[in-house]
């Protein structure tokens, strides 16, 4: 996408990596849009991840960019190559990204809910959607107003209220980019969703995962923000341990 030229000279977007833990074994947990290591759900998940013996490198992404490849890929990249990953745990937006990046680095994944694809049915219109994200502009305006419940039945309205301030035309252009340039499914990954999925459109996840390689759970978009979070983050750590043949 084009932008005007006071867009593209705004401040670069930069993630953040906050790494926790002396294990040997380091996991890099790629963020969903949003998400920080400080939230209650967040941070309940990568505590568990401590427990269960893991180095934890946690990736903030931004949440505005117009460009997935220079703002989330390339600097990400640049971190991935200085450590040894075997496997990468990814949420929504993160899910995307780690998709990319495995292509190049070859590690193993566990997806929770990835945004592989957009489900325009319950947002707006497809024919809006295809005019809203050609508009040149980089300002966050678009809010798509999800209720807390569709994000998860422990998320607090508090909380759900301090998150980002909506979506850009350019944000969403280039994460449908991104998406159309998925590769092929390795049969070595796992997904973890939940068909009901509001946030992210599940009939993505099953037009690319096969059904071996996907677990359901009840719940909302973030598995750890809802009531059954306990068995699925049990099938989590077996899935970063065993891979597909752990479900």
């Amino acid at each position: 996408m084009r932008l005007p030229l006071r867009s593209l000279t705004r401040e670069t977007p930069r993630l953040q990596i906050t790494r926790r833990g002396t294990a040997d074994t380091d996991l890099l947990v790629v963020l969903g849009w949003g998400n920080e290591p400080t939230h209650e759900h967040v941070a309940w998940l990568l505590t568990r991840l401590l427990d269960a013996g893991y180095r934890v490198h946690a990736v903030t992404i931004p949440t505005n960019v117009w460009d997935v490849d220079d703002q989330y890929l390339a600097p990400l990249a640049r971190y991935v190559r200085d450590w040894e990953f075997d496997v990468v745990l990814s949420h929504s937006t993160g899910g995307l990204i780690a998709e990319h990046l495995a292509a190049r680095f070859g590690f193993r994944n566990v997806f929770l809910s990835p945004w592989w694809g957009v489900d325009a049915d319950g947002l707006v219109n497809r024919a809006v959607l295809t005019a809203f994200e050609r508009l040149p502009t980089a300002r966050q305006f678009y809010d798509p107003g999800l209720d807390v419940d569709a994000i998860g039945g422990l998320k607090s309205a508090a909380e759900a209220e301090t998150g980002p301030s909506g979506l850009s035309p350019a944000f969403l252009a280039t994460i449908r980019d991104a998406q159309s340039r998925l590769g092929p499914f390795d049969d070595e990954d796992v997904v973890f969703y939940t068909p009901d999925d509001r946030v992210v459109d599940p009939a993505a996840i099953e037009a690319r995962a096969p059904p071996s390689n996907r677990r359901q759970y009840d719940g909302g978009h973030e598995f750890f923000a809802s009531p059954g979070r306990e068995a699925v983050l049990e099938d989590v750590l077996a899935a970063l341990d065993s891979g597909a043949d752990a479900l």
